[in-house]
Order: C-alpha cells, then structure tokens, then sequence
C-alpha cells in the first residue's frame, strides 16, 4: 500500500481511539439505573395493557408537591423505542431490559460523534478531531458517572436532520419529525428547516406523515388524542422553575427579580418562539443563509430564556455550537477553538452548581 492510500487511514486512527476510550468511560455503567426509568416502564406497561399512559402523565403533573414522580411526558418516541426493548426483555428474560434501553442510546451518542468528525473530516482534520472530543468528554459526561439519559436520540436525529437540509427535503424533513417526536426542543429550529428547504412542500408533507404515523395509537378518537396532546405537550405548561436557568441564576444570584414579575408561561414561550424572530431577522435582513449559524441562534436563544434546565439539556447545544462555531469563525480558528474551550469551562462550571445546594424548583 502507497503511502498515499496509508495517509486517510492513518487520519482515522485518533478518531477509532477516542470512541475506544469514549466506550471505556460509559460501559462501566451501563448497569445504572435512573429514575426515569420507572415512568418509561409504567408507560410501557400501560400502554401494553391497552391504557393512555397520558392519563397518568396528567395526574401527576397535578401534584407540585412532587416533581419528582411526573409520569412520560413526551411524545410517544421513546415509549415506541423502548416499548420494543421491553417487549424483547420480556421474551428473553435473560436479557436486562435496564441494560437494553442503553445499547440504542450509546449507538445515537458515538453516532453524533462520528457524524461531527465526518462531516469536518476533509473541511478541517484538526477541527474534526476537536469536534469528537467535546461531543465523548463533555462535562456533563465526565462529571455525571451514570449513564442514564436519553438526550444522544433526539440530537442525532436533529443533526442528520440539518445535514440532510438543502439536499434532500423528504429525509431532512423525516428525520427532523423524528426529533421532536423524541424530544420537542428542535421545534426551536422550525423556521430554519422550512426558509432552508429547496421544496417546503416535501419537507412539511415527509415531517407529517411520520408525525401522523407516530400518532396513530392515540387517535382512536377524539378523547384519546386530546388526552394525548394534553400529556405529551400541554401538560408542561404546568411545569415552574427547574434545574438551574440562566435567567433564574441570575435572578437569584444578583437580586435581579425576572420570575415574579412575568409568569413563567413568557419565558417558555420566549425560548421557543422569540428564536424564530431572531431567525427572520437574521435570514431577511441580515442575509444569513447558513444552517449551522441560524440554528445556533435559535438554540442560544431557547437557552437564555428557558424556565427549565437540567444539566443534560446543555448536550442539545453541541453539535449545533461546533458546527455553528466553525462556519462562523472559519478563517480564525484560534477563535474557533478558544469558543469551544470556553464553553468547555463555562458548562463544568455551571455543573458544579448544582453541587452547591442551588436547586429550587419552585419560585
């Protein structure tokens, strides 16, 4: 072999060893469990039994004395997934479902990684390498032990979703339903898929259809979808302040009052929507066409104003503030690099936070 045809292989070999070390950090607790689970496993059983799990969600959404013992509250992504698993675990009673709910999640979280490093690969081999360590040792993994969330679903398929934009609508538009059927938070990204879309027609029809193919369990009748729709989306209208918000930090911190004054209600609202203004004035007066950056507008946005953050929403941002990052400061990569160092320090610095008894869910 020429060393012509040796060079990209050897290119590849850093990438192969930090997913051998990525893996060596998370398998070790595979056998975890998080509380979550017991609402995913509730949910599946009802759903099995022929009952609207949603009707639980709601039920327990009533009772603000305790956030803790919410029931699923999402759409019905996850419980389709893990259902599945669950149905596996119960064939074969050898196989843990506790263990088996994470083979799916740790495949999304070393996709995300290789998609990043991929995608810079022959833009920038350095950048590309830089990509896949933040995505594998972020804080959040490094300074969370256990392995027990569910967010690497929702951002590969939101990151396939912007790849695939501008090239094939009916696939960014299918995977982009995909998202927010697992988690709701690309709905912030809405405006950029369909101003980005070479034929909006095919993007909406591909996104509605798996959406309706997603729903058609709870569509039986009018009561079932209602009570659907109030437990997977409207149900968090009832939610209060969670986990450490930016504003809410600030708030506390610095006698700044911003959760009295307006309800809770305009924040949430504001992190999704005020983005989808930012990102109109961004593409039609400002003439900023690329995805990566309007995306990152629009997350950025929804992180300011959130009145709910737990510590695993932050990984939301990360493929999208790379990829955002590099097209924006693509000929100064020192700045590049000292953005995503930053951020590096800022999240394991707000992650200590958490340690320091600051954790007030209810203003």
């Amino acid at each position: 072999m020429k060393l012509k045809q040796l060079i990209p292989i050897l290119k590849i070999m850093p990438f192969i060893v930090l997913v051998i070390w990525a893996l060596s950090a998370r398998l070790p607790y595979f056998s975890e469990i998080g509380k979550d689970i017991n609402a995913y496993q509730r949910a599946i059983e009802e759903l099995f039994s022929g009952k609207n799990p949603y009707e639980w969600t709601i039920k327990s959404f009533s009772n603000p004395d305790d956030p803790g013992n919410h029931g699923y509250s999402y759409l019905p992504g996850f419980l389709y997934l893990f259902g599945f698993l669950y149905a596996v675990a119960l064939k074969f009673p050898a196989l843990d479902f506790q263990v088996l709910w994470k083979i799916p999640i740790l495949l999304a979280d070393l996709g995300v990684g290789f998609l990043l490093f991929k995608y810079l690969f022959k833009r920038d081999y350095l950048f590309s390498l830089a990509a896949a360590f933040v995505w594998f040792f972020n804080p959040f993994s490094m300074f969370r032990t256990g392995y027990t969330y569910v967010d690497p679903i929702p951002v590969l398929l939101l990151l396939v979703a912007m790849i695939f934009l501008e090239k094939d609508d009916v696939l960014a538009g299918a995977t982009y339903a995909l998202a927010v059927i697992f988690k709701t938070f690309p709905i912030a990204l809405f405006p950029v898929f369909v101003l980005l879309s070479k034929n909006r027609i095919k993007f909406l029809a591909a996104g509605l259809i798996v959406s309706v193919a997603f729903a058609v369990p709870f569509m039986s009748n009018i009561e079932t979808f209602t009570t659907f729709l109030n437990g997977s989306l409207l149900v968090h209208n009832e939610r209060f302040v969670q986990g450490r918000p930016f504003l809410f930090y600030i708030s506390y911190y610095y006698n700044v009052e911003l959760f009295q004054i307006l309800p809770f209600q305009f924040y949430s609202l504001m992190s999704m929507f005020f983005g989808w203004v930012l990102v109109l004035i961004a593409y039609f007066i400002f003439k900023l066409k690329n995805k990566y950056i309007l995306s990152l507008i629009a997350l950025s946005n929804f992180f300011l104003f959130t009145p709910v953050l737990n510590r695993t929403y932050v990984l939301w941002l990360i493929p999208t503030l790379i990829l955002g990052s590099y097209y924006l400061f693509k000929s100064k990569k020192l700045v590049y690099y000292l953005v995503v160092i930053l951020f590096h320090i800022f999240y394991s610095w707000y992650l200590l936070q958490w340690r320091d008894g600051f954790h007030i869910w209810r203003p």
